[in-house]
């Protein structure tokens, strides 16, 4: 996340060592120093005009600014824009002074000579209570996350071998590629594989982090690792045993900071829970359950649900299931799932299509794998539907449930193109059957017109024309009129020809003839 510092200070050398050290400040973006305390008030002023978000996250205050006492600016800023953090710089960092800042509406105060460390804890704690303070200022706000900061997401699997991983790296490649900064924490602490996904050789882990009680950026740096994909990696300790060293509480307190300084962070919790995993499972934003569309995979989400229940980690109905390896034939589908588990299933599926996977997994370079794939298509869709992408509904707000994701959307309108063809082949068949069949009903009427005519002595060809449509007139073979003197009968034969879709247009070689008889009521000839 990035925070903007605007300095305030009179001295031209503490104005450089403290321009200096900000700027290295993990995502710190500081303005350039406001010479005294009118400079910084009027900087403030325009700011706010333009809106809440114009405001800088954190003002650090020199206790020689001039001409406005310190400890008055400081309370100055504190009244007039309550969104800004301050932060005082003293030479005189003690308890007395440490109590007159807080007391104006100071947010930390740091001693001089500057100590990179403390600086980086106290911006970042001012920077983290501003942010707090502009989300309950925010129209359309009316609640607050459980944790100030960015948006954490832990995927956990119901047992091994569902995908957790997969799913878990492939959503901090999509929140990264939609602008976000991220960081993908692996809490698969003896048996964790994001490396090896990724193809990351490394020496530093989450073991290393246990016993600091101050996670600074300083630390976090030091601790993690910065993909060629985009995401920074927390990755779990080389050796498994080691893992025990990393207790609930470091793991609060690792997060805390990672969502400080990140604007989405996704844990990767494994299948197995442990006292420091089910910390990011609870103070989660949003806690996905992997299963696959089998019974036994299916049992062990009902089994890690109700755990998570008894336990209070988190409630069935604040979990977020979701189906990998999914077929339209699998007798499990995902509304059989929401009905076992008792959990909220993501309206987006991953289809299975190991394929699509084999080759990138086993060149351990998951982040490589095809634009057009499947399995990547319903990893974003479902990030899109946790609020991982820009533009959508952050998680855990009510909302309409995605009931196809992006790729099905596609998938049918794909398929629909794909019939066009045979449905309008069909309709072409269906329309040459009515029109012979018409052309059969036609043919059989002219024909007993004609003989009608034939018996008393009237134009046989004209009668039989008399009630056929144009088209089919221009068509008309005979009629041929035999008169059979043994039995007073008098028959007519004669053809139609079957037209081609448009009738009058083209005719089919195909000739349809008709016969019809009738008594010959012209006297016999002598």
């Amino acid at each position: 996340m990035t925070v903007r510092i605007l300095p305030g200070t009179g001295d031209a050398d503490a104005a450089r060592a403290l321009t200096g050290l900000l700027g290295q400040l993990p995502g710190a973006e500081p303005a350039p120093p406001a010479r005294d305390s009118t400079a910084l008030l009027d900087t403030l002023s325009r700011a706010a005009e333009t809106g809440l978000d114009e405001l800088p996250e954190v003002v650090v205050v020199h206790d020689v600014i001039g001409p406005m006492p310190a400890l008055d600016l400081v309370r100055e800023v504190a009244l007039r824009f309550p969104a800004v953090g301050v932060v005082l710089l003293t030479a005189d960092p003690g308890p007395a002074t440490l109590a007159a800042a807080m007391t104006a509406g100071a947010r930390g105060v740091v001693g001089l000579p500057l100590n990179y460390d403390e600086l980086g804890a106290r911006v970042e704690a001012a920077a983290s209570w501003a942010g707090g303070v502009r989300r309950h200022l925010a129209p359309g706000r009316t609640a607050l996350p459980a944790v100030t900061g960015g948006t954490m997401v832990a995927i956990a699997g119901a047992k091994g071998g569902v995908g957790t991983t997969v799913i878990a790296v492939q959503l901090a490649l999509a929140a990264h590629a939609s602008g976000r900064s991220t960081a993908l924490v692996d809490l698969d602490l003896q048996g964790g594989d994001v490396a090896s996904y990724l193809d990351v050789q490394f020496r530093r882990s989450v073991a290393d982090l246990a016993d600091i009680a101050d996670v600074s950026s300083r630390v976090l740096n030091d601790a993690m690792y910065v993909h060629e994909s985009g995401p920074a990696l927390l990755l779990a300790p080389a050796d498994g045993e080691r893992g025990e060293e990393v207790t609930d509480r470091s793991v609060r307190l690792v997060l805390a900071a990672l969502r400080q300084r990140y604007e989405v962070v996704i844990v990767d919790c494994g299948t197995q829970m442990t006292s420091a995993n089910a910390v990011a499972v609870e103070t989660a934003d949003a806690a996905v359950l992997v299963t696959t569309p089998d019974v036994v995979a299916v049992r062990a989400a009902k089994r890690m649900v109700r755990m998570w229940d008894r336990l209070q980690i988190r409630k069935p109905q604040d979990t977020t299931s979701v189906v990998n390896r999914h077929t339209r034939g699998s007798e499990i589908q995902p509304s059989l799932v929401a009905r076992i588990t008792g959990t909220r299933v993501a309206g987006s599926v991953i289809p299975a299509a190991f394929r699509e996977l084999q080759a990138v997994i086993d060149a351990g370079r998951l982040h490589d794998l095809d634009a057009r794939s499947t399995v990547r298509a319903g990893i974003r869709a479902l990030a899109g539907e946790l609020g991982l992408a820009t533009g959508t509904a952050p998680p855990g707000r009510p909302g309409k449930r995605l009931r196809r994701s992006e790729r099905d959307r596609g998938q049918v309108v794909l398929e629909t193109l794909g019939m066009t063809p045979i449905i309008l082949i069909t309709l072409i068949l269906v329309w040459q059957a009515v029109l012979a069949g018409y052309t059969f009903t036609l043919a059989g009427n002219a024909a007993d017109e004609a003989a009608r005519a034939a018996a008393v002595g009237a134009d046989p060809g004209a009668a039989a024309r008399s009630d056929l449509p144009g088209a089919w007139s221009s068509s008309l073979q005979g009629p041929d009129i035999t008169h059979d003197s043994a039995t007073a009968q008098v028959t007519a034969t004669l053809g139609l020809k079957v037209p081609v879709l448009f009738p009058g247009a083209v005719d089919f070689p195909l000739t349809i003839h008709a016969h019809a008889s009738t008594p010959d009521e012209q006297p016999p000839t002598p």
